[in-house]
């Protein structure tokens, strides 16, 4: 999650970390309700593989807190969230993937004002190999 106005490509101070808790609540909150979508396996971390594992890490040294999954970026009045799930190969993916979008837009809208981009991929997971 980022307070970073990309628009200006600055970092907001202390007055900002009341947005970013709200983003990480926002991501939390999102990542729980992707768990009881219809045809959802797993949420993975949306960000890149090697994004995440440098967070993961410099979580496990300053003790961060829980953090969703799900991708959360303010940028003026745009509230940008990306998803990535691994879905039920008994459902089709497409209808999986727009009730995601669904519930993502629906959660991420309310009450806050600001237009909803929603981005949601799938990733193949593959079973382990027989031993």
């Amino acid at each position: 999650m980022s307070t970073e106005d990309r628009a200006s490509g600055q970092h907001h101070g202390a007055h900002d970390d009341g947005a970013a808790a709200e983003l990480d609540d926002l991501s939390l909150d999102l990542t729980d309700a992707l768990r009881g979508v219809d045809g959802v396996v797993e949420v993975l971390d949306a960000r890149p593989v090697v994004v995440a594992a440098i967070a993961a890490v410099a979580d496990g040294i300053d003790g961060g807190g829980p953090r969703g999954l799900v991708d959360v970026v303010r940028t003026g009045g745009v509230l940008t969230v990306a998803a990535s799930v691994a879905t039920d190969v008994g459902q089709a993916t497409p209808e999986t993937l727009a009730r995601v979008a669904a519930v993502l837009r629906d959660r991420a809208g309310r009450g806050s004002g600001a237009e909803v981009v929603v981005s949601v991929t799938s990733r193949v997971i593959e079973p382990a190999l027989p031993r």
